[in-house]
């Protein structure tokens, strides 16, 4: 009886590590697209900019779009070696 109690926790404990696995990666997912549409936005907004002459505003533009465009590649860098890893279990 005590060894099933103890096997029924082990089990749940590896059960959250692995949905905590799987959450943490679909949030790198999500910071890397959210990163790169920000990026998109920003350079519409350079664009609208220059069409209506208002080199300003495009320059701000481009520098957000440029920003956002750079963290996105470090993101999806630093992101990289860590969507490789899995939990490997064995299923009893």
């Amino acid at each position: 009886q005590v060894y099933r109690v103890h096997w029924l926790r082990a089990k749940a404990l590896q059960d959250r590590w692995k949905e905590e696995m799987t959450l943490v990666q679909l949030e790198m997912d999500w910071t890397c697209n959210y990163f790169s549409w920000r990026a998109t936005q920003w350079g519409d907004r350079m664009r609208e900019s220059l069409e209506k002459r208002l080199p300003g505003h495009a320059c701000y533009s481009g520098r957000q779009s440029q920003m956002y465009s750079l963290l996105a590649q470090d993101a999806q860098a630093a992101f990289q070696d860590l969507q490789s890893v899995s939990i490997e279990t064995g299923d009893e």
